[in-house]
């Protein structure tokens, strides 16, 4: 069984942090291509990034069970999510 770690500290959920990654030269073709299709026609304020890409596919990858079952091991995950989605959708 998988073990639950403690964070010390309840950080912002809402906060972003940068990571660094490092992934197949094809995968990231992929990802711009899909970027470039996903702007083809869009207004200026419509236009996404490979970062907005990467969080939405990411994001799509978590189930509300998921969430649920997370919350006790990160409280105020739901609350985050929450705010997330109201800020994509507004």
């Amino acid at each position: 069984m998988a073990k639950i770690h403690r964070f010390s500290k309840e950080p912002d959920l809402s906060s972003r942090r940068s990571v660094s990654l490092h992934l197949p030269e094809f995968l990231l073709r992929a990802l711009e291509c899909r970027v470039a299709i996903a702007n083809d026609g869009a207004g200026a304020s419509e236009k996404v990034t490979l970062e907005d890409l990467v969080e939405i596919e990411l994001a799509g990858c978590i189930s509300l069970a998921d969430i649920a079952n997370l919350e006790q091991a990160v409280p105020g995950l739901g609350e985050a999510v929450s705010r997330w989605l109201d800020a994509i959708e507004g």
